[in-house]
């Protein structure tokens, strides 16, 4: 299967692009993901080939968007829960329409000398090889009793686990940054961190060497438009930064 253009339908109000928004507002729904089921048995059996070529893969919970809306820089969306292997399948196939976006928290972080950080993620992962800010799927630690979603958990949560930098040293800007780009939608939570570039780096390969199984192999600072010409990265993330660096 190959994408389809059929994203822009009654449940997604949001264009292609980069959009400023003032609130992020996320709740799950009890809504049961119909591809997954309709797809189960190829899904089983893709789940064996891609465990074979990436033995580190794990079949965790996440969360797909099923609703989503902005009204005057408000978003508000719902998001239904799935397992990994389904999504694998899913992106595998070219993420033909299945009623759902590809929805995650990510940090845009910003050193005191003005660089915003990335990092590299290692062979074997989905994103082998392309450099992106810490990034990763909605899961059951971001979600509260009360079925709320909070994007600013999960994006300090990625920040943790990725570089070992502590949360204590980050300042939330205010607003956050959607970047949707047909099915996959981003929500960027810009942060500024209490230390210089170098630093960063440095404290964050530091964590990167000190972790056997880490998702990153190395920490990528970008200063402008020029850093990015070449650089390989998701394409969420070239239009995000594109429009950041844009705009100084």
């Amino acid at each position: 299967m190959t994408m389809q253009n059929l994203f822009e339908s009654k449940w997604f109000h949001c264009p292609d692009g980069v959009t400023r928004l003032s609130s992020c507002a996320l709740r799950v729904s009890s809504a049961r993901w119909a591809f997954a089921d309709e797809n189960a048995r190829e899904i089983d059996a893709h789940w064996v080939e891609a465990k074979r070529s990436s033995p580190n893969y794990f079949n965790g919970i996440v969360y797909l968007v099923d609703d989503v809306a902005i009204s005057d820089r408000a978003l508000k969306a719902s998001l239904l829960q799935t397992d990994f292997k389904s999504y694998l399948y899913w992106r595998a196939a070219g993420f033909p329409a299945a009623g759902v976006l590809d929805g995650f928290g990510s940090a845009l972080i910003r050193t005191q000398d003005g660089r915003i950080m990335l990092g590299r993620q290692r062979a074997g992962n989905v994103n082998g090889g392309q450099a992106y800010a810490p990034a990763g799927f909605i899961d059951g630690q971001d979600v509260d009793a009360e079925g709320v979603i909070h994007i600013d958990r999960s994006a300090l949560r990625e920040v943790t686990e990725e570089t070992g930098i502590d949360p204590a040293a980050l300042m939330k800007d205010d607003g956050f940054y959607l970047t949707r780009l047909g099915p996959q939608l981003s929500m960027a939570v810009p942060l500024r961190v209490r230390m210089t570039t170098a630093e960063f780096v440095r404290r964050a390969e530091q964590h990167i060497a000190a972790s056997p199984n880490s998702e990153l192999d190395a920490i990528i600072p970008i200063a402008g438009l020029h850093d990015v010409e070449d650089l390989p990265t998701p394409r969420y993330m070239r239009v995000l930064l594109e429009a950041i660096l844009a705009d100084g």
